[in-house]
């Protein structure tokens, strides 16, 4: 009787021993199998988008896209380079007279447009940080080359930059540091005019 029951015993306990061993198996390989699917996806890299993306996708540059549309700077704008644009809001644009505003609108103002977004427009990045350093450095004022060949000078107060232009409109950066996979965008509230 002690042999049977033992060899019972004995069954049973191999039965356990096979089962958890076996379960311990299913349960490697499949936690194996997460695990290198796992490391074979690569993570993906946040892609940074372009001014014109930044432009055409912003609620607050509509009216400013539809300029850009319209002129070089629409493919400019997508392709690589490094570019600072002062980008006047929609509220900017809605500051501008009707008439001045319908003819920058305009497709036929083609050459005018374009004069008054290179004026918007310096080669290069140009971030704040650098614009106040530059201002200080240079005495409260620094002037910026713009695209268009025409300088606007930067200058501060309290603790605000506002650019200035040829006719003596002054308008404040809003946003600044906008970063674009080729160049950096800051929001400005006025719309600079060249001469």
């Amino acid at each position: 009787m002690k042999l049977k029951t033992s060899l019972h015993i004995f069954a049973i306990s191999g039965l356990l021993i096979f089962s958890a061993c076996n379960e311990t198996k299913k349960v490697s390989t499949s936690e194996n199998e997460k695990l290198i699917a796992q490391a074979n996806v690569l993570p993906t890299e946040e892609k940074i988008p372009s001014i014109a993306e930044i432009l055409s996708n912003d609620i607050g540059f509509t009216k400013l896209n539809e300029m850009v549309q319209v002129t070089a700077y629409a493919k400019k704008f997508e392709e690589k380079g490094a570019y600072t644009v002062f980008a006047p809001t929609n509220g900017a644009l809605e500051r501008l007279s009707p008439k001045m505003l319908s003819a920058l609108s305009n497709p036929e103002n083609k050459e005018k447009l374009t004069s008054v977004l290179n004026y918007h427009i310096i080669p290069g990045v140009i971030n704040k940080e650098d614009m106040i350093k530059a201002i200080k450095e240079y005495g409260g004022s620094v002037k910026l080359k713009t695209i268009g060949g025409q300088r606007l000078t930067a200058s501060m107060k309290s603790g605000k930059i506002y650019l200035i232009d040829k006719t003596g409109n002054a308008g404040r950066l809003m946003i600044n540091d906008i970063e674009t996979s080729n160049g950096i965008i800051h929001t400005i509230e006025s719309v600079m005019m060249p001469k």
